[in-house]
């Protein structure tokens, strides 16, 4: 049988007390030298490890961008000269058909109740006169209504051509004749009694035989 007695009880907690001091200080021991290895060097390889590690991407399908039409060189406008003339259509020979017939009303509109002036610019573009029966191939003035294309007005119907006859056609030159329209409407041999022109669009053909210019719009209003 044991004499110890047990110790007083002030005595277990100042034991206890020094074990939990001591247990604080290897605590703080321990915290201390892992903050000293830390700052020596594990921070570096810590940022190295980061550095390596691939940064995150994120992929694009690239824009293709459609390429540009290369543009035309534009050419320079011909330049008018008053000394070069155009180049014979045909040379050795003229014929009807080789002139150039142009028609050319005096204005764009007419206020109805006025008198239309024409005009027919007849060309001979190739080298040789042009010699033609105007007997056989009348020259006339013809107006036509441009919804319908009927005929409206010659100024043969009622008169004479302007001019008749054999007629020359200098080689490379112009010739002009003009006419002037009542503004009525008129048939072959009846030239009594014809109707006024209404207001509408019109068109003038100036002719030779079977040669005829291009249609030349107008209006009367």
């Amino acid at each position: 049988m044991s004499n110890q007695r047990p110790l007083p009880p002030e005595i277990y907690m100042r034991r206890r007390v020094a074990a939990l001091v001591i247990l604080l200080v290897v605590v703080a021991l321990l915290v201390w030298a892992l903050s000293a290895v830390a700052r020596s060097g594990g921070g570096d390889s810590a940022e190295e490890t980061a550095s390596e590690a691939p940064a995150s991407t994120i992929e694009t399908e690239p824009t293709v961008s459609a390429p540009e039409e290369p543009s035309e060189p534009s050419e320079p406008a011909p330049v008018a000269s008053s000394n070069v003339e155009a180049a014979p259509a045909r040379t050795g020979a003229c014929e009807l058909k080789d002139l150039r017939i142009t028609a050319m009303p005096n204005q764009p509109s007419y206020v109805a109740g006025t008198q239309p002036v024409f005009y027919m610019e007849v060309e001979n573009p190739t080298d040789t006169d042009c010699v033609i029966d105007l007997d056989e191939n009348i020259l006339r003035f013809e107006v036509y209504n441009m919804r319908t294309n009927e005929k409206m007005w010659a100024d043969t119907d009622c008169y004479e051509p302007v001019v008749a006859g054999t007629q020359t056609y200098k080689a490379g030159q112009k010739q002009g004749y003009q006419a002037r329209w009542s503004g009525t409407v008129s048939q072959p041999g009846q030239c009594e009694d014809r109707p006024a022109i209404e207001p509408g669009s019109y068109f003038l053909h100036t002719v030779i035989g079977d040669n005829a210019s291009d249609a030349a719009p107008f209006n009367i209003t």
